[in-house]
């Protein structure tokens, strides 16, 4: 991860007083333009966090990184040598250190910072937001799915004092880790795009994924805005505990901004709402609703209908969130990102509404993190795959027996399923069963990698292209 800005400065100093570490070796007034925990893309200038993980430790490459130009390098072991010239701060905790000099840096922004978080679709709302924001003014918008302590430091850290906009996203897998990723975001504003069950091994039950949710409430501006899913009663909910201006989105009642007259057009929609018609397009009548959050949380932000039309008409999601491929006259669907019992649910009903002169196909992978839930959980989901009409389910991992179990006991004998341990050894029969005119729903959790069905499909045919 490397993090360019040359005109973010940070001074060895600074480094050390803000990541509450102790210079050990090198000149004080040592002074570094951005941040970097990746030796592969660091740039000369840029400080050095050695971050340690399960499978690395930073400290092996504080040399290599000295070598290529690093002034300061930030580190928690005491046995890494002190490369000449370069200044050595020693912190408790490499990971904890990078927070704590976003938050310092966040100290010197001038930008309102919007903070997102959510069971599902917060990716796709974040860089929603960020097409739109970038409209109306400098905009820093966090990359890829970077939402846990690592990735909100580089993105905050990446932010320039000459920005007018930051777009944060924030993910949790247990308590306390949004409160301490929003301590050191101080957003103006905060969007919640709903609350379902996810990640339950570490949340326990859906209430403790809207205790985990509501931890970013307490860190927004009193005097920014709070963006709630008015179609999500938890989530809704939420607004007595903020005192500031409370903004819903969604199809219910009384929401603030809710999309009107949605029609599908070409690979995406478009509706009306605050008096405008929009365009958004890709697939998936959910995404609709995505938009909704983007627009209201930036029409608070202080953006122009004209910069969320435009924004939103230029948007492009990003990968594997409900991504088309056409491929041997079968539309396959990856919307294989992540997984999650509502976010399945969703997908499906957009799916169902594609065009399809065939077969409609869900391949399902495992849905991970659910906790002791999660065989219960997938076995309902086969039910519900089965009574949507979905003509065959292929079921991939380890849970995908207990998805098979519910289907079959929902199906009828012309709906057909199949199993498989994982995607490697289900591309092939599922090539085999596929006509031109079926359409593909490829979802599942990040790591049962269900794109490698498409991946493998797609380089198959290629072959039988060169060789015909």
């Amino acid at each position: 991860m490397n993090i360019l800005r040359h005109d973010n400065i940070f001074t060895a100093t600074c480094i050390a007083g803000a990541c509450g570490g102790r210079q050990t070796a090198g000149p004080p007034h040592a002074t570094a333009t951005g941040v970097s925990t990746d030796t592969r893309t660091l740039e000369p200038g840029q400080a050095f966090f050695a971050l340690v993980g399960p499978n690395h430790d930073g400290h092996h490459h504080a040399a290599a990184a000295a070598e290529k130009g690093a002034p300061v390098l930030v580190v928690q072991r005491a046995d890494v040598p002190a490369p000449p010239g370069a200044a050595v701060i020693r912190v408790p905790d490499t990971e904890r250190a990078l927070l704590r000099l976003a938050a310092w840096h966040r100290g010197r922004l001038r930008a309102a910072v919007l903070a997102i978080t959510g069971s599902y679709g917060k990716s796709t709302v974040k860089a929603m937001a960020g097409a739109i924001l970038e409209r109306t003014g400098s905009c820093t918008v966090a990359p890829a799915s970077y939402n846990n302590r690592i990735g909100v430091g580089l993105t905050l850290l990446s932010a320039r004092p000459r920005d007018e906009f930051v777009v944060l996203e924030m993910g949790t897998n247990h308590p306390g880790e949004i409160d301490e990723l929003a301590a050191a975001a101080r957003p103006n504003l905060g969007v919640i795009t709903a609350i379902g069950p996810v990640h339950l091994e570490g949340l326990g039950d859906l209430d403790g994924v809207k205790e985990a949710k509501a931890e970013l409430i307490p860190h927004v501006s009193p005097g920014g805005a709070l963006v709630l899913n008015a179609d999500d009663e938890r989530c809704a909910a939420l607004a007595t505990r903020y005192d500031g201006t409370v903004y819903r989105f969604g199809a219910a009642q009384g929401a603030d901004l809710r999309p009107t007259r949605v029609f599908p057009g070409g690979a995406g929609w478009t509706f009306d709402a605050v008096g405008c018609r929009f365009r958004v397009p890709v697939g998936g009548r959910h995404n609709v609703m995505n938009a909704a959050a983007a627009i209201c949380a930036c029409l608070a932000a202080g953006a122009g209908r004209g910069a969320a039309r435009e924004g939103l008409a230029a948007f492009r999601p990003p990968p594997m969130r409900y991504e088309r491929r056409t491929l041997g006259g079968v539309l396959f669907i990856l919307d294989c990102y992540n997984s999650n019992p509502p976010a399945l649910r969703t997908a499906v009903q957009s799916f169902l509404e594609e065009p399809a002169a065939g077969r409609r196909v869900v391949v399902c992978g495992d849905m991970l993190e659910l906790g002791p839930d999660a065989p219960a959980l997938h076995r309902q989901a086969g039910r519900e795959l089965a009574e949507a009409g979905v003509d065959l389910l292929v079921a991939v991992g380890e849970l995908g027996r207990h998805t098979s179990d519910g289907w079959q006991e929902a199906a009828l004998p012309s709906q057909q399923a199949a199993r498989f341990p994982d995607a490697q050894t289900a591309w092939r029969p599922l090539l085999a069963e596929l006509k031109p005119g079926d359409a593909v729903l490829l979802k599942g959790s990040r790591r049962v990698r269900l794109e490698t069905i498409a991946e493998r499909i797609a380089e198959d045919l290629e072959k039988r292209r060169e060789a015909a």
